[in-house]
């Protein structure tokens, strides 16, 4: 670790030695615009004496390093436009340029197809958005059900009886993935087991997916990886959206958005979101329910502010309200509750949650920003699993401040800053309080080298004091090197560190007989994460496609390992003695087989191991292999779009004390069936009317037998966590959408 900072520091240091030259700006204007001042995206801007020079970015605005002997003359051109060309002197800071049109043409329709999955060519990170596009190919009722046609990520019910739910990225738990809310570290702690559903999917714009160790500027988390979920913005919003969906399960959902144009200079939005389920169902027969009952209210209210000049801010709060309700169909918390009748669980929350992000730029000098986060929030949370309570409050928040600036040139960025975080929890398990703060005080340094030959680099480090453990020191590197521009390839490597939030983390650990058995102080989590990456794109009979291949090894040097493996009767919480690693290997391919006609071909490995006492295993529960298949077509003018999706999961080790007790004629030798799961959709649009219906588990394949003892659920081999497929089966929905477009 010593070795990798001091390597850092000397590359920055080298760097700013080589680069430290004077900086010309300045912004480029179209000419024929008369009213509005609208600018040239990709105009060229050179030295007449070396030909050296930059194009002007999606502003219209340029950063050129003086390479030449000032006074010299620069040369500004771009195609339909007459050249233009000044004399630059050595006091020249900053430039503002107009270019008149050579010639009056007939306006020229371009149109362009954007993918739906993209991954960045031009990062060193290993980064994978999810456009609106992706979104749509399935009913996308909240984040959970946004990675149904993604291969990365993968989600599963952690119990049969509350409906949480967790994804996995690398192979392992999304606990160690950083989920973010436009770059704010958010869902975790309390809001860790069912926060998935507590983000509406017509809410987001996009998610980007960071395969292996994420920015330092994020925190010292992200051991596999970072989600970060970009909500729809004002600047860019329709004025009103909504979206209707029901199920014959009965579920049913509402979600509306509506801008708020308050002046030019100030705009917001309103967003609401209902859903409900209350239909009992029981296809097992045994006496639970299949799902639990959920009635969900959330509401977000955005702001976003452009001064016009060089101050620009963006507000928010959020509030949540939910009730979930499980457990044996006869179950009636009035009288049952406390007692032996019947069994029942009930989880009720509520949230809310304000930020700011606030920043400064400077237009003399372009290059320059600084930035101000706050984020706060409280999370409320009651439930009960038959006679066990868990009731927790969290108090959290968070700062940062950020400034970002160059050295020499654009080419060697710089970010920096100073954050704050607190975490303040309140848990009572059967009685037994405990309340725990946890204050992070840290600082980083991120270098970006970018555009310089075929090499980009992003290196960063980061100090944090943590409260009770002391002051941890995490360094992360990404690569990338272009073999070709169609051709890349990315390394990385990074150190996380990550503290347990035991009860809540493993709240589906309560819905079975066992009890937590903490066998020592719990020490932070630490893991490397190591992997590479190779891209290529390519073009096939006009047609264009990709292919991409991932390895990555993420290594713990200690592990807060959660063991329901060693014994029937607990469950038990130590720190890792023996090996815990997770190797992820896979390969995609996308491409546009036929016009309009796309299809997704993925196939994945996970080895993941764990020492459970003085046994090591490959983990329980987590399939070795996986695969992904989507084609997707839309008529001409997108009037209908189908999309289809197969995703197959190999079989899965269970758990080694309930491997006698399961009786599922399924599971053969302590292995469960592989299995292939089979969603559709189809969405027919007119205008400002969308209609889609689809169905989930075609196929209709469930898990039998998902809770072990379901007959004597308050007695001793009673568990509802050995979940290996589907709890629920076939799933048909309709659904409508309605936008009014923006002019």
């Amino acid at each position: 670790m010593k070795k990798l900072s001091l390597l850092f520091v000397i590359i920055l240091f080298a760097f700013n030695s080589a680069n430290s030259q004077k900086l010309l700006s300045g912004i480029v204007y179209d000419g024929s615009s008369k009213k509005d001042r609208v600018t040239l995206v990709g105009a060229n801007v050179y030295w007449q004496e070396n030909l050296s020079g930059v194009s002007t970015n999606e502003k219209g605005e340029f950063e050129l390093p003086v390479t030449v002997e000032l006074p010299s003359t620069l040369i500004i051109s771009f195609v339909g436009f007459h050249n233009d060309s000044i004399l630059i002197n050595p006091s020249t800071n900053s430039l503002k340029i107009t270019l008149e049109p050579s010639v009056s043409i007939e306006e020229v329709k371009v149109e362009a197809k954007r993918n739906s999955t993209e991954i960045s060519t031009l990062k060193p990170q290993n980064v994978e958005e999810l456009g609106t596009g992706e979104l749509l190919k399935a009913a996308c009722c909240n984040l959970s059900e946004s990675f149904e046609t993604n291969p990365s990520v993968n989600v599963a019910y952690t119990d049969a009886i509350t409906g949480a739910k967790d994804i996995q990225m690398l192979g392992l738990s999304g606990i160690y993935s950083q989920i973010m809310t436009e770059n704010i570290p958010n869902l975790k702690g309390l809001a860790a087991p069912y926060g998935l559903a507590y983000v509406p999917g017509p809410w987001m714009e996009s998610i980007q997916i960071t395969k292996g160790s994420g920015s330092v500027a994020n925190g010292f988390e992200s051991t596999t990886g970072q989600i970060n979920i970009e909500f729809i913005k004002p600047e860019k919003a329709d004025p009103f959206y909504l979206n209707l969906y029901g199920s014959d399960r009965g579920r049913f959902e509402i979600n509306a958005h509506q801008l708020i144009p308050a002046s030019d200079k100030l705009k917001g939005m309103l967003f609401v979101h209902g859903e409900s389920m209350q239909n009992k169902m029981d296809r097992q027969n045994d006496g639970f329910l299949d799902q639990p009952l959920v009635n969900q209210a959330n509401v977000y209210n955005r702001w976003q502010y452009h001064s016009g000049k060089n101050f620009e801010g963006q507000f928010g709060i959020k509030y949540l309200t939910e009730e979930r309700n499980g457990g044996q169909v006869d179950f009636n918390k009035g009288s049952d509750l406390g007692t032996k009748n019947h069994y029942g669980v009930g989880v009720k929350t509520q949230r809310i949650e304000l930020y700011s992000k606030t920043g400064l730029v400077f237009p003399e000098t372009p290059w320059k920003s600084a930035g101000l986060i706050l984020n706060a929030s409280l999370h409320d949370m009651n439930s009960y699993f038959g006679l066990k309570t868990y009731d927790a409050d969290q108090k959290s928040m968070y700062g940062s401040l950020i400034y970002m600036t160059i050295i020499g040139s654009t080419n060697h960025k710089i970010k920096s800053g100073i954050d704050f975080r607190y975490d303040h929890f309140n848990e009572t398990y059967n009685l037994a309080n405990q309340k725990r703060e946890q204050i992070v005080p840290g600082g980083y340094i991120e270098y970006t080298l970018s555009d310089v030959g075929n090499l980009g680099v992003v290196a960063g480090i980061r100090a944090d004091h943590l409260n009770n453990y002391g002051t941890t020191v995490n360094p992360r590197l990404h690569i990338k090197y272009n073999l070709k521009p169609e051709i890349i390839f990315r390394a990385s490597a990074g150190r996380s560190l990550r503290t347990a939030n035991v009860y809540a983390e493993n709240i589906s650990a309560m819905a079975t007989s066992r009890e937590f058995f903490f066998k020592e102080s719990l020490n932070p989590e630490i893991a490397w994460n190591y992997g590479l990456n190779a891209t290529a794109r390519f073009r096939l009979d006009y047609r264009e496609g990709s292919v991409s291949v991932d390895y990555y090894s993420t290594q713990f040097q200690n592990q807060v390992v959660v063991d329901m493996y060693s014994s029937k009767t607990q469950v038990g919480i130590y720190n890792l003695s023996g090996k815990s690693y997770s190797n992820s290997f896979q390969v995609a391919l996308n491409y546009e087989l036929l016009k309009r006609l796309d299809i997704r071909l993925a196939w994945k490995m996970d080895d993941v191991v764990t020492t459970y006492g003085l046994e090591t295993i490959n983990k329980p529960l987590v399939p070795k292999y996986r695969a992904l298949f989507n084609v997707a077509y839309a008529t001409k003018g997108e009037n209908w779009i189908f999309d289809l999706t197969l995703q197959y999961e190999g079989e899965k080790k269970l758990g080694l004390a309930d491997s006698e007790l399961i009786s599922d004629s399924q599971v053969t030798n302590g292995s469960t069936p592989e299995f292939l799961i089979v969603n559709s959709q189809i969405t027919r649009k007119w205008n400002r009317w969308q209609f889609y219906a689809g169905c989930e588990n075609v196929f209709d394949f469930v898990q039998k037998n998902v809770i072990i003892g379901a007959q004597d659920p308050f007695g001793p081999e009673f568990d509802a966590t050995n979940i290996w497929g589907p709890v629920v089966g076939r799933n048909i929905y309709l659904g409508l959408r309605y936008t009014i477009n923006k002019k």
